[in-house]
This record gives C-alpha cells, sequence and structure tokens, in this order.
C-alpha cells in the first residue's frame, strides 16, 4: 500500500499516525508522471483531490497506466453541480434549495478552508470523458447523503439528504 498526497505537510500527519503498518508514503504531483511502473495496483483510490488539481487528464491516463489490467479506481469529489452554489434560505434559516446559475462553464475558484487552495469546477461529463479516455469504464456511480443514524447525531444535516454534497464513482479498465 502506498499513500500519495501533494502536501509534505500531509505526507507528515500520515506518517506520525499510519493506519497500518506496511504503508509507504510519498508526496507525489497528480498533474505529473507517477513514480510507479506500469501495472503495479490493483485499485486505486483518490479522495476529495481530483477537484483541487487542474490536470485530471494526466491523472485519470496516470492511473490507468499504474493499475493492473483489471484494475479499480475509486474516487470522490464534491457535487460539480451543487458546490459552488449558495443555498437559498427562508426567514428562519432553514436551507430551502441550491441556486444554480453556470454549471456547464468550467472555471476556477479560489477557497479558503485551511488556507488557500483553487478548485477547478467541471461539469460531470467532464469526468466521464476523461474516464473514458483514459480507457475506464464507470461501473458504480453515487451521490451519498448522510444516514439516518448520522442525522440522530448530526440533525443540522438534514437539508444534505435533499440535495447530496459529494459523488463517488467506481470505474474499471476496458479490456
Amino acid at each position: 500500500m502506498t499513500g500519495i498526497d501533494g502536501s509534505a505537510e500531509m505526507i507528515a500527519i500520515a506518517e506520525k499516525h499510519p493506519v497500518k503498518s506496511n504503508v509507504e508514503y510519498k508526496v507525489v504531483d497528480l498533474t505529473e508522471n507517477l513514480p510507479f511502473p506500469d501495472g503495479c495496483y490493483d485499485i486505486m483510490l483518490a479522495h476529495m483531490v481530483l477537484m483541487d488539481i487542474p490536470r485530471i487528464d494526466v491523472a485519470m491516463a496516470e492511473f490507468a497506466r499504474v493499475l493492473t489490467d483489471d484494475g479499480i479506481l475509486v474516487f470522490s469529489i464534491t457535487h460539480p453541480c451543487f458546490f459552488c452554489s449558495d443555498w437559498v434560505m427562508d426567514e428562519k434559516g432553514r436551507h430551502l434549495h441550491k441556486e444554480i446559475s453556470d454549471y456547464l462553464t468550467p472555471k476556477v475558484e479560489e477557497l479558503n478552508f485551511w488556507g488557500t487552495t483553487l478548485h477547478f469546477h467541471r461539469p460531470l461529463s467532464h469526468y466521464f470523458d476523461v474516464l473514458t479516455q483514459s480507457g475506464f469504464c464507470v461501473e458504480l456511480f453515487k451521490e451519498p447523503v448522510p444516514s439516518k443514524e448520522a442525522l440522530k447525531e448530526h440533525p443540522s444535516w438534514e437539508f444534505h439528504r435533499r440535495v447530496p454534497s459529494f459523488v463517488v464513482i467506481k470505474a474499471v479498465l476496458k479490456d
């Protein structure tokens, strides 16, 4: 198992708190060639990263290169339809719906969650096009929402059951 991140600080945190002892950690830029040989991994997981890099075509092509012939890619992203749009609230501050104005136009936005980062908005069709061009076939597409159990613990998340915040995609390499 290899854990990668573009941030040396994140790798340092992961190394201090490893999930398993057999994980190797590396600082890697997903917009460049990956430092791994062809066909060396069975599964790749890209969690909440592809919307933060400028060239997903490079990353997808490299994922396909380092995966085995029947390799699996699972990735999650913020939901591109809803992430950068604002909630419309009622007079009591309840979340009613999201206002969508220009979903189809790719754009770059500066965000300030944990420091300044760039968010590369792309419509879902862009992700599917790049997956197909890289030799992948989508096997599963999910828009997860909080479970009823999670809502008992966090009732304020109720509006996330009506408008999904994330997308999870499982893709396999085509023969």
